[in-house]
């Protein structure tokens, strides 16, 4: 870890609460610290095979959500358009109103001034009847309400859903194990001798026996493995109805 120079900023934050317990040269320290323990956890996961699975993915048909933003926005602009009419038909009647008026009482200036004032209005008037007329124009573009193939967010959810309640299965089974003896022990201990090793299954009519194959065991992980079986008998566990009973045998490679 490189520590900044003095007077250049440290390149970690931290929370409130930890803010006010410790000081910010602990920070450095207590982020590694943070990030071990979730990447040996995420590994640990990733052991148990709850990340690495394949749920598959279907074709999830719905409505097509770019054509209907662009509709609401063409719908947002027409309105726009039509208010802007309605206020420049308002605005060109009052001038003609006024156009009205200069000629009746026979005047001069003032009608040239109200005239072109009515030009202008005019003009305004007829560019918003071509700006709705190419609205109009370009609404048959975006076609019927259409439907696409939208993301399939299953297996997203499923990961972490599976993660979280086969993390807690695994560590419910590791306190019901370590209850039975008085063997210090963890997941990445015990779970590696007793599922990473090869083995046979026999099925009699009273009970199921597996055989859990310890050659080339240190003795200490022998001693290790033995309490573990006999923990596991202890549960007794069954499997349709039969117990299981786990047995350690020095098989050939």
């Amino acid at each position: 870890m490189v520590e900044p120079a003095a007077g250049k900023p440290l390149g970690y934050w931290a929370t409130p609460p930890v803010e006010a317990v410790l000081e910010a040269t602990a920070w450095p320290r207590v982020s590694r610290e943070r990030n071990e323990r979730q990447e040996q956890s995420f590994k640990r996961m990733l052991d148990h095979g709850a990340l690495a699975i394949h749920d598959g993915r279907k074709r999830m048909i719905g409505p097509d959500r770019p054509q209907q933003r662009a509709r609401a926005t063409r719908a947002q602009a027409w309105e726009a358009t039509q208010q802007r009419l309605d206020k420049k038909a308002e605005a060109l009647k009052a001038k003609q109103d006024q156009v009205a008026e200069a000629e009746s009482r026979g005047h001069g200036t003032r009608l040239a001034q109200r005239q072109r004032a009515f030009a202008v209005v005019a003009t305004a008037l007829k560019d918003a009847h071509h700006h709705q007329a190419c609205l109009a124009e370009h609404a048959p573009a975006l076609g019927p309400p259409g439907e696409r193939a939208d993301r399939d967010f299953r297996p997203q959810t499923i990961r972490p859903m599976r993660t979280l309640w086969l993390e807690n299965a695994l560590r419910a089974f590791l306190v019901a194990l370590l209850g039975t003896f008085q063997t210090p022990g963890s997941l990445e201990t015990i779970f590696p001798l007793l599922f990473e090793r090869s083995g046979a299954r026999m099925a009699t009519h009273s009970q199921v026996v597996y055989g859990v194959n310890i050659a080339g065991f240190s003795l200490p992980y022998r001693r290790l493995l033995s309490e573990v079986v006999d923990g596991l008998c202890a549960m007794d566990r069954r499997e349709q109805g039969k117990p299981i009973c786990v047995r350690l045998k020095d098989m050939p490679p």
